[in-house]
């Protein structure tokens, strides 16, 4: 009977449970401490990436950083996708924009604002906590900042520090007069208001045919977050067409991206 082989949906969405979806990978064994920057990716040659390494290197980086394998999938949809103008809402320390922003540069994207990441954070105070025995008290922005400057990235990075949602809102009129939005990472609030408020936020501007890339749908799997999850879940009941979705699981913890596809 194949796929079709009952004519009743198993869930009102027509999909599977999720428990019979689960052969996604989870961690078995002791948690891990760091993040393990693949040997192949170390290339001096390549100043990015080896700056990029650096950072990895860094216990601030750890858990709440993009994995190097999820950094690897998110800098190939950008190389493939070629989007123009991205925004990015919770930059953390930077490892998804150096992700990003490197492959803008090789894209060969020239950094005006046409061509540009706008990345959207608190910069807040980073605290110690689970599996992170590190924190940065002051200077978030401006580590940043340092960062992408040592990366031979910062051409193509505005860093805009405050509450997300708004500041994406504020720059309505400058990101559509640039030509829209073509990609938007967001990794910012996870809680459900946070999550769904900061894709409202980014929806007028974002063009037919652009994405929207969501970490962290697996509450299981990353602490419970909800928001991201709540999304997948719900955005066809509030808004039935507009986009196409899929989930894709990560490794070596696996948190989860979720791909949006505007095409209504």
């Amino acid at each position: 009977m194949g796929l079709f082989r009952s004519a009743t949906p198993s869930t009102p969405e027509g999909r599977l449970p999720r428990d019979q979806l689960a052969h996604f990978p989870m961690l078995t064994g002791e948690h891990p401490t760091r993040w393990d920057f693949p040997a192949y990716l170390r290339n001096e040659k390549c100043a990015w990436l080896s700056a990029l390494g650096e950072l990895y290197e860094n216990p601030i980086c750890f858990p709440a950083s993009l994995s190097p394998e999820a950094g690897l999938l998110l800098h190939a949809l950008v190389r493939n996708l070629c989007p123009r103008l991205i925004v990015e809402i919770g930059s953390f320390v930077s490892v998804s924009t150096h992700w990003m922003a490197g492959a803008l540069a090789e894209n060969g994207v020239e950094a005006t604002e046409f061509g540009r990441i706008h990345c959207f954070d608190l910069f807040a105070p980073i605290r110690r906590g689970p599996w992170r025995d590190v924190e940065m008290t002051k200077g978030v922005k401006e580590f940043v900042e340092e960062r992408l400057e040592r990366a031979g990235l910062s051409e193509y990075v505005r860093l805009h520090k405050g509450d997300s949602s708004s500041g994406v809102r504020g720059l309505h009129d400058e990101l559509a007069g640039a030509g829209g939005v073509d990609l938007a990472f967001i990794d910012g609030d996870h809680g459900v208001k946070g999550a769904c408020t900061d894709l409202a936020a980014v929806e007028p501007v974002l063009n037919t045919g652009g994405y929207v890339v969501l970490h962290d749908v697996f509450p299981e799997q990353c602490g419970g977050h909800d928001g991201p999850r709540h999304i997948l879940d719900n955005l066809g009941k509030v808004a039935g067409g507009v986009y196409e979705q899929i989930e894709l699981y990560l490794g070596p913890l696996n948190y989860g991206l979720g791909l949006l596809r505007r095409v209504g």
